[in-house]
């Protein structure tokens, strides 16, 4: 073999023969290249690790399991870390998430019982804490419709404000979203997929328990679960179950108090008929921030304009402390009349009694027949809680006119109902009074019990400046 590659050497032309003589003995030890850099790589192209390129390779011996595979280069860790923030926001259920804020969460509740309110108090509080700064675990326990999911969701929509990547799941959803790994034509397998969820930087979890007790659910469950508590990554999980009700394996890691900030919703369910200021028809929480506070006295106004608009607003704070009847408001658009009613709906809802605030326009909405049985049976369940509730605000209401026989009987249904059981309600109008359907006009200007306001001020929308007292 040895004198095979001694004839190959002799033959070799002599040019390369002596710049080989030559390289051997002027420079015995040459140093090496500089690495190409690549600038068109997923790396920095400044990079002292990859060059640009993005991936690394380690020097293993051969038979290591990372032998040979390629891994990103710390370069790469602020752009990866966004990559998958975005993806685990595409794979959480957008729907749930979609206006579920601190900001539009009730914080002290609808309860009267103050104890009740204590709780849904507690924890907005701590939910808001764990949103600021995520660590530990979070197990939110209640009734259906008490808050749970807002909470949670409000918790994933401030951390991904934050840039902090969040993953929340309904625990139905995710176990198929495990199962869909299975077919063939998944995109990721079955463990890229649970590691994924597992190891995510945040996992939010509702409505644990509701999923099918089945062997592989509840032992998926554990090893997740599992896994997240010994790693102690940031877990937020609600339930309406008892523990007691849950896989004991489970039930045990949720039972650490070292680990998990555990509270227990006591306020009723706010879909539920007795309590309708969270009724699906209720716009209410758009209105929050319409207050008695940040009402406008409107100190540009003067003489009788002036006392009549004081007037309404003294008329609608006493109307609020001591709901007797009607309380109708008149006027032009801009006037002031939603803020008003609004104000008058918020008082009310801080003392912890029902409300429902609505438009003539979303009431109208649930007149229609849908031919699909479940919506219209919803439907019907909600106009029995506007015509039933303690407390009612009915917004900008036409003077009906144009309006087809079907749609008016249905509206005097209720409003017939409602003065005639005389439920205090309040009702705004920039219709004139000559406009007014007869049957309106001749209840709320001939009533011993029905207070009519008419803001003659003209609108103050487009003024510069706050309208804050």
């Amino acid at each position: 073999m040895s004198q095979k590659i001694e004839k190959i050497l002799k033959n070799m032309p002599a040019a390369i023969t002596k710049a080989t003589d030559i390289s051997s003995t002027t420079n015995p030890n040459p140093a090496p290249s500089e690495p190409r850099r690549v600038a068109d790589g997923l790396g920095d192209p400044d990079c002292p690790i990859c060059h640009g390129l993005g991936y690394i390779s380690d020097d293993l011996p051969v038979g290591h399991p990372q032998f040979g595979k390629a891994r990103p280069c710390t370069c790469q860790l602020d752009n990866l870390q966004l990559a998958r923030a975005a993806q685990l926001r595409q794979e959480s259920n957008a729907e749930t998430l979609a206006g579920k804020t601190f900001d539009n969460f009730l914080s002290d509740g609808v309860s009267p019982d103050p104890e009740a309110r204590a709780t849904v108090h507690a924890a907005f509080e701590r939910c808001r804490q764990f949103a600021a700064k995520p660590e530990k675990w979070l197990l939110l326990t209640g009734t259906y419709g008490c808050g749970k999911t807002h909470l949670a969701a409000a918790i994933a929509n401030d951390c991904l404000a934050q840039g902090i990547p969040v993953l929340f799941l309904n625990t139905p959803d995710l176990l198929d979203y495990l199962r869909a790994t299975y077919a063939p034509s998944s995109e990721a397998t079955y463990d890229e997929r649970f590691d994924e969820v597992r190891t995510a930087p945040i996992l939010i979890l509702d409505d644990l328990g509701t999923e099918s007790p089945t062997n592989w659910a509840t032992e998926k469950l554990y090893q997740l679960l599992n896994y997240r508590y010994n790693a102690r990554l940031p877990t937020v999980i609600t339930s309406n179950k008892d523990l007691k009700d849950i896989d004991q394996r489970i039930a045990s890691r949720l039972s650490d108090a070292e680990i998990v900030s555990a509270l227990n919703i006591l306020a009723p369910d706010f879909r539920a008929g007795k309590l309708n200021l969270s009724s699906d028809i209720s716009s209410l929480p758009v209105h929050r921030h319409q207050t008695f506070e940040t009402f406008d006295i409107r100190p540009d106004l003067t003489g009788e304009t002036r006392q009549t608009f004081l007037q309404a607003l003294r008329g609608a704070r006493e109307f609020v402390e001591n709901p007797r009847g009607w309380f109708v408001l008149m006027g032009v658009y801009g006037t002031g009349k939603t803020h008003l009613a609004a104000a008058m709906a918020n008082a009310r809802a801080q003392m912890g009694r029902p409300v429902i605030f609505v438009t003539y326009q979303d009431l109208s909405d649930l007149f229609r027949s849908t031919n699909n049985r479940d919506v219209d049976e919803r439907n019907g369940k909600l106009i029995q809680q506007v015509k039933n509730t303690e407390f009612l605000v009915l917004d900008d209401l036409p003077s009906l006119t144009g309006v087809t026989g079907y749609y008016r009987e249905k509206f005097f249904q209720v409003f017939n109902y409602r003065y005639d059981a005389q439920l205090p309600t309040v009702l705004t109008t920039a219709v004139e009074r000559e406009e007014l359907d007869p049957r309106i006009e001749s209840r709320i200007f001939y009533s011993d019990y029905c207070q009519t306001h008419v803001l003659q001020a003209p609108s103050y929308r487009g003024k510069k400046g706050g309208r804050k007292r």
